[in-house]
């Protein structure tokens, strides 16, 4: 493209820019075309630098001509430039006129065409490599793409789903429209259960988060939807409730019938007795939940198996009356105090996070002898950016030779604790966690 930058006819549209000075606008309706004579350009998008231009002849601002639309980028001069600016009405006329520059342009769009496919098919096989449901719309809120998982948690394949709109995808419309509100009234990352149709006509309940797509001038380009399938953990969740429900009752019938027993028992001693039996019942599961995940792991400790070790907390807590009893989660921690496992059914991602967090300046009370310490911690969370104070009991897991190699944690909730069996932090440390 040098010879046409030569041609003494290019010459009446040759302009100047100073170092600095902005020759189009990221969003501007202008159209005209740019050959570069001479100088240095940047070219950026978004605020971000994209491309350093100083070849001579190298022709800007085509996209926009081409596409009937707005300036896709800014373009700056980054030194004194000159460059040949050919209005809008002009550009066909010259095109005609000298066709190498027709055949410049179409190499140019190819190069740019090429290196976009070559994007595209890369991401796409990143995103099919991601276990969480990745959904692409435009703007309209139709369907532009979706990866494998995706597929597998609709049901669908792409190809019966391109274009159509992400409303088809979701039981509930108000439920989706309201989601789509929400996301829309502000610039913030938000998640929602909805439930998704399938053509299995089972229930799917999915838990969604959308990250919105704008251009340079804020406008809505696209929408980008993550997914993953909960519908495992709100069945369980639903369990959880009935076998709540059926113990609360059995609880309140149980404390009933020990009222009726110890009517004639002075209130106050009464209420005593009853604290002390909930809180050696406590004690107890602690005890015999610690004993018996001890034994258990000592087999894939040996080994190194840390996933079979995971399944292994993951069972434990398959069993819904570890909830009644204040544990919410569960950690391993290798000799120098670095958790090396971790599972909790009601917060999996944070508990996934965890793995190679250090205890090593988290102070574990106790008695020196004792297998157990208590633990008073502040850990930040997604609903606690700040920090949250956590209270965790710690169990010395040790070898033959009576050496400390690891740490079984228990993670408690101490409201649940407090509520229930009348146990407080300053109490859980007064309790002897060993066996009688």
């Amino acid at each position: 493209m040098r010879d046409i930058i030569d041609i003494p006819e290019m010459q009446k549209y040759t302009v100047s820019f100073t170092a600095g000075k902005v020759i189009f606008l990221q969003g501007d309706k202008s159209q005209d075309m740019y050959f570069l004579v001479n100088g240095r350009i940047e070219v950026s998008k978004d605020n971000k630098k994209i491309a350093d231009i100083s070849e001579p002849g190298t022709t800007v601002g085509e996209m926009s001509y081409l596409l009937n639309a707005r300036r896709t980028a800014t373009v700056k001069a980054l030194t004194d430039v000159t460059v040949i600016m050919v209005p809008t009405d002009q550009i066909e006329e010259m095109m005609h006129k000298y066709p190498s520059i027709a055949y410049h342009m179409s190499l140019k769009l190819a190069a740019r065409l090429e290196e976009t496919t070559r994007i595209m098919h890369g991401l796409k096989e990143f995103n099919d490599q991601l276990p969480d449901a990745i959904v692409m719309a435009d703007k309209y809120k139709n369907i532009l793409s979706w990866n494998q998982a995706a597929e597998k948690l609709h049901g669908r394949a792409w190809e019966q789903m391109k274009g159509y709109p992400l409303a088809d995808l979701y039981h509930n419309q108000q439920d989706y429209e309201q989601f789509m509100a929400d996301i829309q009234s502000g610039n913030s990352l938000r998640e929602k259960e909805l439930v998704v149709k399938h053509p299995d006509k089972n229930e799917r309940y999915v838990s969604t988060s959308t990250t919105v797509l704008y251009d340079g001038h804020h406008n809505v380009e696209g929408y980008i939807f993550f997914s993953r399938d909960v519908t495992e953990s709100k069945n369980l969740e639903k369990k959880y409730k009935r076998i709540k429900k059926w113990s609360v009752s059995a609880i309140v019938f149980s404390c009933l019938l020990i009222i009726a027993i110890f009517f004639t028992i002075p209130y106050f001693s009464r209420g005593s007795k009853i604290l002390d039996y909930k809180k050696g019942v406590f004690k107890n599961r602690i005890i015999e939940d610690s004993q018996n995940i001890t034994k258990t792991i000592t087999g894939p400790l040996a080994t190194g198996d840390l996933k079979a070790i995971t399944d292994i907390m993951r069972i434990f807590f398959k069993d819904k009356s570890h909830a009644h009893f204040g544990i919410k989660g569960l950690l391993l921690l290798d000799r120098n105090k670095k958790v090396i496992s971790a599972h909790s059914p009601e917060m999996s991602n944070a508990k996934e996070a965890m793995i190679g967090y250090s205890y090593t300046g988290i102070k574990f009370k106790g008695e020196e002898t004792s297998s157990h310490k208590i633990l008073d911690l502040f850990r930040a969370d997604k609903e606690n950016p700040m920090g949250a104070k956590g209270v965790e009991i710690a169990y010395e897991i040790c070898n033959e030779n009576g050496e400390t190699t690891n740490w079984l944690i228990f993670q408690l909730e101490m409201e649940h604790l407090d509520r229930e069996y009348g146990i407080n932090t300053k109490i859980l440390s007064k309790i002897d966690f060993r066996k009688d």
